[in-house]
């Protein structure tokens, strides 16, 4: 595929994942209940419908997924085009992307495995006990997640620099995002939402066609 079909393709799908992940963020995220919080309230963090839960986050996500891994593909096709023979940079964000995917599925799924069995065995005992479980082991998993991420959009900011297949504000931006994901365990909502919003940007950029150095080979 043409350097331009791939960066159109990686904006498209990036775009797309970006949508997909909305409504897990509208219905909630693993942080929500504080260490003080009570059996109710903790379950009360699923919503009066524990299928409206598993929809946004885990049959959307499942959609997500797939779109997030076609972005990352283009992004490290573009990045490692543009590198030539080197390459280095490009592996690391495939790495950090391919860390970050992994381990935000194992959260989906630790997220709503409460929710889940409520809502499909008949003779499943509501007990606050579980959701507290997968409430924790879901937020350490995003932690852990944020790291992927903190590299690979450290690895795309970098390589921005020097081959200018962003725009360089968009690379100085990423640092910060960079940090912020990389500080996820101290600020969950706001280092999510820094890196959704950057994959939008990144996106949007290749989906346009922001960054010329994607028709031409480095040197």
């Amino acid at each position: 595929m043409a350097g331009r079909g791939l960066a159109r393709l990686g904006g498209v799908c990036g775009l797309l994942y970006v949508l997909l992940m909305v409504p897990a963020y509208v219905v909630g995220y693993p942080d929500a209940p504080t260490p003080t919080s009570g059996d109710a309230e903790v379950i009360g963090y699923f919503g009066a419908s524990p299928d409206t839960f598993v929809l946004a986050n885990g049959v959307l996500a499942v959609f997500s997924t797939f779109f997030f891994i076609w972005f990352l593909g283009a992004l490290h096709g573009l990045l490692g085009r543009l590198e030539g023979g080197e390459g280095g940079l490009s592996s690391a964000v495939l790495a950090g992307g391919m860390l970050f995917i992994a381990l935000s599925c194992a959260g989906y799924a630790a997220e709503i495995i409460y929710p889940a069995a409520l809502a499909r065995f008949e003779n499943f005992t509501p007990d606050a006990e579980p959701a507290f479980t997968s409430l924790v082991l879901s937020a350490w998993l995003y932690h852990f997640c944020q790291v992927g991420a903190s590299v690979m959009i450290t690895a795309t900011s970098l390589a921005a620099l020097g081959t200018g297949a962003l725009p360089r504000w968009l690379a100085l931006v990423g640092f910060v995002v960079a940090l912020l994901t990389l500080l996820h365990f101290l600020l969950p909502l706001l280092g999510a939402v820094a890196g959704l919003l950057w994959v939008a940007l990144v996106s949007a950029l290749m989906l346009i066609g922001s960054g010329s150095a994607s028709r031409r080979p480095a040197r």
